[in-house]
């Protein structure tokens, strides 16, 4: 155990810094989609991404790492990356952003971690659990295995794999390459966070693989693990994760030391009740769907899966719709108040 909680803050001391360091939210970089002009975090994911993409399928190749498919449980995947994304608005970050905000005396992003830990524990190993296991009953595969962006090809060739493999980067890289000049820069610019995320996010696999865990990061089961471990002294789950959970913070909190972002934050009640609900519902859908924006939408899109990319696209979808219903209350607010103001200026 020493040697995988060694591990494990051996990978996630360094995560920690860099997400805090790069400012890295997958919650802004999908809300930039649509809503924003400036997509430097978008940049910094397809960065990640692609690394990860072309790092992950070598390692298997070589077989230095096992890979972990989600299976494809439809309902629970696109119910439960819709809720994510929604909960990921009003709470006002995503998993890895709460987890790395909180420990830099951000008390909104506190209690969205507390909601988090809450409903994914509740729908994991709790009363919501009934609800998971009937959203999680039909499952899609290909000949008795996790389908994914290649093996649905009706082609049987070892090269159909590196095809897609080579499509996906190549479209990626002109996309990243074509990129305007990064205007406004907190913290490291999207190339640097992109590409020290994405090399650490590739080491996450084969540190993980050394304590026979076949997966790389992921934030949803971690946390349910250790929220098990100091409610009921449950140490069954604990493994390398939930050390890389516990040395995110750490690493953040001496990231935002150094950059003198280390300050006590408490936002308005309104808008810490409103963090702790979409914490809550971040909680319960990455347990539906079996993983957040990084188990999913970072691990789980690298290795193709189309588990993982159908829950990235409806978490992405849910913040969409989050977004636009608060951009709308926020415009309808905007337009009360200036009637209401020209109309004290008429009387």
């Amino acid at each position: 155990m020493m040697a995988t909680a060694a591990l494990g803050l051996a990978v996630g001391i360094p995560l920690g810094y860099a997400l805090q360091s790069g400012g890295f939210c997958m919650n802004t970089a999908f809300r930039s989609i649509l809503f924003e002009k400036d997509r430097s975090l978008l940049r910094a994911y397809v960065l990640v991404l692609l690394i990860n993409i072309v790092a992950v399928n070598i390692l298997d190749e070589l077989a230095l790492i096992n890979i972990t498919r989600a299976p494809f449980f439809w309902p629970a995947l696109l119910v439960g990356g819709f809720v994510f994304g929604l909960g990921m608005v009003l709470a006002g970050g995503c998993t890895s952003g709460t987890w790395y905000r909180a420990s830099k005396g951000m008390i909104g992003s506190l209690m969205a971690l507390i909601g988090f830990a809450a409903g994914a524990t509740a729908s994991q190993a709790g009363i919501l659990n009934p609800i998971q296991a009937k959203l999680r009953l039909p499952v899609l595969d290909v000949y008795g295995v996790e389908p994914t962006l290649y093996n649905i090809i009706p082609i049987s060739h070892w090269a159909v794999k590196w095809v897609v493999v080579a499509v996906v980067v190549v479209l990626g890289g002109i996309w990243l390459l074509r990129s305007p000049k990064q205007k406004f820069t907190v913290g490291w610019n999207w190339q640097k966070t992109g590409l020290i995320i994405g090399v650490i996010a590739a080491a996450g696999w084969l540190v993980s693989g050394f304590t026979r865990r076949d997966y790389g990061l992921s934030f949803t089961q971690p946390t349910v693990s250790l929220v098990r471990f100091l409610l009921d002294a449950d140490s069954t789950g604990i493994n390398w994760g939930t050390f890389l959970v516990i040395g995110v913070p750490v690493g953040a909190a001496l990231g935002a030391r150094l950059s003198g972002e280390l300050t006590l934050r408490l936002p308005k009640p309104k808008r810490v009740l409103q963090q702790l609900a979409g914490g809550l519902m971040m909680g319960v859908g990455a347990a539906v769907a079996g993983g957040c924006n990084i188990g999913h939408g970072l691990t789980g899109v690298s290795t193709l899966a189309l588990s993982s990319i159908a829950a990235t696209l409806f978490t992405i979808f849910g913040v969409w719709t989050a977004t636009f219903l608060v951009y709308r209350r926020t415009a309808s607010s905007a337009a009360r108040a200036n009637l209401q103001t020209k109309s004290a200026q008429d009387t």
